[in-house]
């Protein structure tokens, strides 16, 4: 089961309303205002054909959850990441699983679908297996409200439950030079669990993007690795082949656009990771 990440743009925390990309202090920071994939629309067709390429990798069930507000769910993703979107989340995975008979679910997120992944692992007992890609789990919100429309989740509160939870196999994939969410927002989960006395792996890698936040591919190989019972070091050694073969990547793209500016001719256009990968469920047992 996969819960892709945040729409590109920023919410007020004072009126919940969207702040226009021409007042955005984040925009060009965090996000790119210019790259359509990052804030525009989605093509909802593209989102099965994900799941099915997911599913033919790892042998098993693949399922898209889309968040709210987007990719054809209904609701305002203004409220993302709050209670709200994580009842949603819950009731949705319970109406899946008695629909189709799964015994349980396997997470994984990008971004901010990364924060809903860490707290159905906390509150739930039918998660073997969770990935945060990028996630801003070691961030802490202030906004705190009645209301669960506008009370964000705080994944840092769930460390005692992920601790007391050991049929969860939780994992981290982090690119250490982040620029959505930086590293000193995600690893603090991890030191928090430690101290608790559980530890985590989490896998520093090296995305393609222009942004180093796009960690899908990596969060898809971890999450096959854990649905088809790899062990942490299989796990590692494989993240460490894709690192290599990423660093290749990004060395000849600085090359090439060191070339066209040297040449006085315009950059190559940004790369980017496709926004829907899925993730799936082991076999063995019917997950999700």
């Amino acid at each position: 089961m996969f819960l892709t990440g945040d729409h590109f743009t920023t919410v007020s925390a004072k009126t919940w309303q969207w702040i226009p990309i021409s007042k955005d202090k984040n925009a060009g920071v965090t996000y790119d205002p210019t790259n359509p994939t990052q804030h525009g629309d989605v093509n909802t067709d593209d989102l099965p054909r994900t799941a099915d390429a997911f599913s033919k990798m790892a042998k098993t069930t693949a399922i898209y959850l889309a968040r709210i507000g987007i990719d054809g769910t209904s609701g305002n993703h203004v409220f993302r990441k709050t209670m709200l979107e994580l009842h949603l989340m819950n009731a949705a995975l319970d109406a899946i699983k008695q629909r189709h008979g799964f015994e349980g679910f396997h997470l994984a997120g990008q971004s901010g679908g990364s924060a809903l992944v860490t707290a159905l692992a906390a509150t739930r007992r039918d998660i073997s297996c969770a990935v945060s890609g990028s996630g801003p789990l070691g961030r802490s919100y202030d906004i705190a409200s009645k209301d669960p429309a506008r009370t964000l989740v705080n994944p840092l509160e769930f460390v005692p439950s992920i601790v007391q939870n050991r049929s969860v196999r939780f994992f981290m994939v982090t690119d250490s030079t982040d620029r959505s969410v930086p590293a000193k927002q995600q690893t603090p989960f991890a030191e928090k669990l430690h101290r608790a006395g559980r530890d985590i792996s989490q896998y520093f890698v090296a995305a393609t993007d222009d942004y180093h936040h796009g960690v899908v591919g990596y969060t898809q190989l971890v999450t096959g690795g854990c649905v088809l019972g790899k062990s942490d070091a299989d796990i590692a050694t494989a993240v460490g082949t894709m690192v290599k073969r990423n660093a290749a990547f990004n060395a000849q793209r600085r090359k090439e656009i060191a070339l066209f500016t040297k040449n006085g001719a315009a950059s190559p256009p940004p790369s980017a990771e496709p926004r829907a990968p899925p993730s799936g469920a082991r076999t063995g047992g019917k997950r999700a």
